[in-house]
């Protein structure tokens, strides 16, 4: 059995990097939490949060010995302990005794452990010492830090304290007013906030509609041909955006099945950028949208579009709107909108994604595969294949079976046939079939290049990316052989749409077989880009 490190040699290896002590050295660890170096006392606070983080008992050990420790020792242990989110009712009943010594720094320490508890089983017990130690009139730093527990913990029993202090110490009125803010967010969770997707807007917005790179076209087809509502509908100058002008129902807009989500745009404000987005979201365009499809309270979150989380912005910006429209609430994790923030120069732009708008167009999703296509790609492949009511389809990769689910819900065809080497995606592929509630799916095991359903008139397929299959070289030889198997098994006249990820290889190896190429473009599945190629067979 392992010795325990004598102090001199647990003071030495505490300042190497990435040290992580063992259960043995936890007694001498603590002992170093109070050492006169400084930097020998942040190093060990390092440790322990390392041990903590690996799963060993560090909670227990310093609590034990917190009492014997200095103050500066006690600070680090609690903010070890802090790190942790102990829940159980013992542990919080030590911070709080913590709370009550005389120190200042171990005092803000301990509320500062104490707010990250809000799970604790000791929750009542915390919140009565934190408005206990309001009460005796503390001073700043320990009333801030205070105040920003009692909206973390959600302590109701604070509002009234916190603003009594809304006139006074700025910072302090900052926190104060964050957490009301927070306070009347838990306040109103469970009242009804929705969208009311099938109520018709009787007024022109102008829209924001998503979808990955490269399918812009098929968005623009598919919104002009399903939705009356659409006035006009372009391409934007972003990509993977198309804008529209139009007045209806949103609901109608979850026909189209090639479109990832929407957004109302408002009109485009200049200037410091939280008066400029209070400006955008208190003008008529936007209580119009807001009144027309919310049911119940407002729920809001703040989104920086390529910006991070901006914290410090977002609640200036949360403050500003609780005075202009204190009928909203600002909920992060319940939100009912998305205000989305763009920013170009002084320019900016804010748009209203309504986050709980019901979609029901992809429940049969139910399993998955790696790299399985989303369904909206899925969809395009589908538009791209250009469906006939007599269709034989196979899908020879067919992992989930969303593509051939998509096709069936495209129109009418004689058959969809499935295939796949793994009995894994095969599970899945059953899986979702079921999910949507049809029985016309054969799914049959077998190697692409070699099996061979008859009739075939279309070919519809996400192919193995470089993702999904071995790096040693064998994708380009699959491609290629399934390439020369597809021209075989399509009748005449049939038609094939695929993503390929070795576009140009790809494409000549059809022609070189015969078919012709009729499409190719890029399509972004998230992090790279492949090919969307169609190809016909020609007649005899």
């Amino acid at each position: 059995m392992a010795k325990q490190r004598d102090s001199g040699t647990l003071r030495e290896v505490v300042r190497e990097p990435g040290f992580t002590p063992a259960m043995r050295d936890l007694g001498g660890l603590v002992a170093l939490l109070d050492d006169s170096d400084e930097e020998v006392g942040e190093a060990a606070e390092r440790a322990f949060a390392r041990a903590a983080s690996g799963g060993g008992a560090v909670v227990p050990s310093l609590l034990e010995r917190l009492d014997g420790l200095s103050a500066s020792a006690q600070v680090r242990a609690l903010r070890v302990i802090g790190g942790q989110k102990p829940t159980d009712a013992a542990t919080a009943r030590r911070i709080i005794g913590a709370l009550e010594r005389s120190d200042a720094r171990v005092q803000r320490a301990a509320v500062h452990v104490l707010g990250r508890l809000d799970e604790s089983d000791g929750a009542s017990e915390i919140a009565s010492a934190l408005l206990a130690s309001w009460d005796t009139i503390p001073e700043l730093p320990l009333a801030r830090a205070l105040a920003e527990a009692f909206g973390k913990l959600g302590v109701v029993d604070a509002r009234a304290r916190l603003e009594q202090v809304l006139e006074g110490d700025p910072e302090l009125a900052r926190i104060a007013r964050k957490a009301l803010t927070m306070l009347e967010r838990d306040a109103t969770r469970g009242t009804e906030s929705s969208i009311r997707g099938e109520a018709y807007g009787d007024f022109d917005v102008d829209l924001v509609l998503f979808c990955r790179q490269g399918l812009e076209s098929f968005v623009i087809e598919e919104v002009l041909e399903r939705c009356a509502s659409a006035r006009s509908v372009r391409p934007s100058a972003h990509a993977g955006q198309i804008t529209a002008l139009w007045r209806g129902a949103p609901a109608d807009l979850l026909s189209v099945r090639t479109l990832l989500g929407v957004a109302f745009a408002l009109p485009a404000e200049r200037g410091d950028v939280v008066p400029a987005c209070v400006r955008a979201l208190t003008a008529p365009t936007s209580r119009r949208v807001l009144e027309a499809w919310t049911t119940g309270v407002v729920r809001y979150r703040i989104d920086w579009e390529g910006r991070g989380h901006r914290r410090g912005a977002t609640w200036q910006l949360v403050d500003a709107l609780r005075a202009a429209a204190p009928e909203w609430i600002n909920d992060p994790t319940d939100s009912t909108w998305e205000l989305s923030i763009a920013t170009d120069g002084d320019e900016v732009r804010v748009s209203l994604v309504p986050r709980k708008l019901k979609d029901e167009r992809f429940l049969y999703r139910v399993r998955d595969v790696p790299a399985a296509s989303h369904p909206t790609i899925a969809a395009a492949l589908v538009r791209a294949s250009r469906p006939e009511p007599g269709d034989v389809v196979w899908d020879p990769f067919v992992g989930s079976a969303t593509e051939l689910i998509e096709r069936a819900i495209a129109g009418p065809h004689v058959r969809l046939i499935g295939s796949d080497s793994s009995e894994e995606a095969l599970a899945a592929a059953r899986a979702n079939v079921a999910a949507w509630g049809k029985t016309e799916v054969a799914l049959e095991l077998g190697d692409a290049t070699v099996h061979a359903p008859s009739g075939v008139t279309t070919i519809v397929t996400n192919p193995p990316m470089g993702r999904r299959v071995a790096r040693d070289g064998s994708l380009a030889a699959l491609l290629d052989a399934f390439t020369d198997h597809a021209a075989q098994v399509l009748v005449p006249g049939g038609r094939l749409a695929w993503l390929s990820p070795l576009g140009a290889r790809t494409a000549a190896r059809a022609e070189a077989a015969s078919l012709r190429v009729t499409r190719r473009q890029p399509v972004d599945l998230g992090g790279f880009t492949t090919e969307l190629q169609v190809w016909e067979k020609g007649a005899r």
